[in-house]
């Protein structure tokens, strides 16, 4: 008999799945099914199950089953709401990262990386629950941390979020291959730079909607989740993995 699997989904949509497909299947199922008639990006963590009552796990051992003809479960939803609040960080195993055509990049757990020197200002695609576009003048574990402490009246139980690749205002032409996200509103942009920057905000909202437009070739450094007690980091790999172990994904997520 297959093997269960428990998957957080953490973006388009928050959920906590059983299913009988490993992660590569899982992916590919999610992102490429005819039910489902769109092909769109998937962000999901694999997890250890049973770590706590708040989900129903005997419900999803009696219905996570083969079906009569033997062929493996695919899904058994055990809950679409306020999910990734309710899970402890040590449950959680390997990121996955999976492109509309069902091609899937694993990414393991790590600790947070060392602040480094660079811009004054970040970029960040908050993923889960909310999913705001937003410019801060935190660096990525700081910003994490801002956002749980419950200090502000924007703060979250907790919160998946990914640092971008940003634009050089001083060098347009040279940027990089971040494709055209920052085409239309390259004057908000500016604009949300000098508040974090200059007018002393510690966040500004870039784009409320931005999420629909969410390309994995414009995550820079990796992926941060974070509550009041736990955070994770999943780093990206660098681009000379991604064109010599990951290329086919790659490809297929516009990064080369």
């Amino acid at each position: 008999m297959s093997e269960m699997h428990y998957y957080l989904t953490l973006f388009p949509t928050e959920s906590l799945i059983a299913s009988m497909l490993d992660p590569d299947k899982f992916g590919a199922y999610m992102t490429t099914s005819s039910k489902r008639g769109s092909h769109e990006r998937l962000v999901f963590i694999e997890l250890d199950g049973g770590f706590s009552g708040d989900f129903d796990w005997n419900y999803a051992k009696e219905r996570c089953v083969p079906h009569r003809n033997g062929e493996a479960k695919h899904s058994v939803y055990l809950s679409v709401y306020r999910v990734l609040e309710k899970i402890p960080f040590s449950a959680f195993r390997r990121m996955y990262l999976t492109t509309p055509d069902g091609r899937t990049l694993g990414l393991d757990k790590s600790d947070f990386p060392a602040d480094r020197p660079g811009k004054p200002y970040h970029v960040y695609q908050e993923l889960c629950p909310v999913q705001p576009l937003v410019v801060s003048s935190l660096a990525p574990k700081a910003f994490g941390e801002y956002i749980v402490k419950g200090d502000s009246k924007i703060s979250l139980p907790a919160l998946c979020y990914c640092d971008l690749k940003v634009i050089d205002l001083d060098d347009l032409e040279h940027t990089g291959h971040i494709g055209p996200m920052y085409d239309h509103n390259l004057g908000h942009l500016i604009e949300c730079i000098a508040a974090v920057t200059e007018r002393g905000k510690v966040t500004k909202t870039l784009d409320r909607t931005f999420a629909g437009n969410f390309r994995f070739q414009i995550v820079k450094d990796g992926f941060a989740l974070v509550n009041k007690k736990e955070k994770a980091w999943y780093a990206m790999p660098s681009e000379e993995e991604l064109t010599s172990k990951y290329y086919d994904w790659s490809r297929s997520a516009m990064i080369i």
